[in-house]
């Protein structure tokens, strides 16, 4: 068993470094933004973690996606992808955070067994999300007789992830 204060503070940890990791994208893609989206994260970012269940993890995640959306456009060189890989990566990170928080008790500890499935979960997002980015960046450099192949391999792995989830839901 974890004890409450000790995963509580770091899954608001893990949100606090989302909210970096995405003004980092914002400041490569866009600099000029920087003030405006800091703002709004830490305000929704206060909010979230103090109201995990409502609104205010809602703004939060579309603060943390608007943020990264405005400042960017569509991702057309490898590191545009990589940097929408990783902005994937710390919005579901967030989310994954604020949902252990609301659907938690605040006082209860978390047994060991929910941890890990929690990190085993966060973990295959993230791995989808970067295989997704590393579709799209080769569907970007790839000749258009080929978008018939990179079509079915975004279906597959759509289909990949629903059947891991479908499959992870039933094993509770």
């Amino acid at each position: 068993m974890i004890p409450a204060t000790r995963w509580r503070r770091a899954a608001a940890a893990i949100v606090i470094v989302a909210d970096v990791v995405v003004l980092g994208v914002v400041a490569t893609l866009l600099a000029p933004l920087i003030p405006f989206v800091a703002v709004g994260l830490i305000g929704a970012t206060a909010w979230g973690v103090w109201r995990p269940g409502g609104w205010g993890a809602f703004a939060l995640v579309l603060w943390q996606a608007l943020g990264v959306a405005v400042a960017g456009r569509s991702p057309t060189t490898t590191l545009e992808w990589a940097l929408a890989s990783v902005a994937a990566i710390a919005v579901c990170a967030t989310h994954l955070a604020l949902s252990l928080l609301a659907a938690w008790p605040v006082r209860a500890a978390l047994p060991t067994a929910t941890a890990w499935r929690w990190a085993r979960q966060a973990a295959f997002l993230a791995w989808a999300a970067i295989a997704a980015a590393a579709l799209g960046a080769s569907a970007a450099a790839t000749p258009t007789a080929l978008g018939p192949w990179l079509v079915a391999a975004a279906l597959a792995l759509v289909a990949g992830v629903t059947a891991h989830l479908r499959l992870a839901g039933r094993n509770r």
